[in-house]
């Protein structure tokens, strides 16, 4: 009788603590992030970044301002991404990325009546996978195919890019 007793609250209790048991964590992350951080490439700019992924795809916004009395540098860049997986600590995603430079430069001659002021403006595009790894603070890297400097035909290019970032979860 008390082994059968013993056994019936065990199974009592076994049950009791399954229904109140916390799921255990699975591997999958949210879909949805917004991440801050620098990036530094080719085709997808270079300075301060800020990330947006909405389920599969994603935005990535790049710029700096850069200005001096006689210099100025200003990047800005604008990404999209699709995600192909996403785990906890690993994404690898597409990218297509578009870059636009402003360079200003002040050239001296030593003469007081002449100054020369060159203003370039280039537009480089670019595309290809990327790979990120880490859980809060994640590090990018992404290598692909680029078209360079496409405002000037004569100075058009084709080349792998390089691009990378590293990034804190907000």
């Amino acid at each position: 009788m008390t082994t059968k007793r013993i056994f019936l609250s065990a199974v009592v209790l076994f049950f009791t603590l399954s229904l109140f048991g916390q799921n255990a964590e699975n591997n999958t992350v949210k879909n949805r992030s917004k991440e801050l951080g620098i990036h530094a490439g080719f085709t997808t700019g270079l300075g301060l970044s800020f990330r947006h992924w909405s389920e599969k795809f994603g935005v990535q916004i790049t710029a700096i301002p850069i200005k001096s009395n006689d210099f100025k540098f200003i990047s800005g860049g604008l990404t999209a991404m699709y995600s192909i997986t996403n785990q906890k600590y690993h994404r690898f995603f597409l990218y297509l990325g578009n870059h636009v430079l402003i360079y200003n430069d002040l050239i001296d001659f030593d003469d007081l009546f002449y100054n020369e002021v060159t203003t370039e403006y280039i537009y480089n595009i670019g595309f290809g996978p990327g790979f990120e790894v880490g859980r809060n603070v994640r590090f990018n890297i992404m290598v692909g195919y680029g078209a360079y400097n496409l405002l000037e035909p004569s100075e058009y290019k084709l080349l792998p890019a390089v691009e990378m970032g590293l990034y804190f979860k907000l």
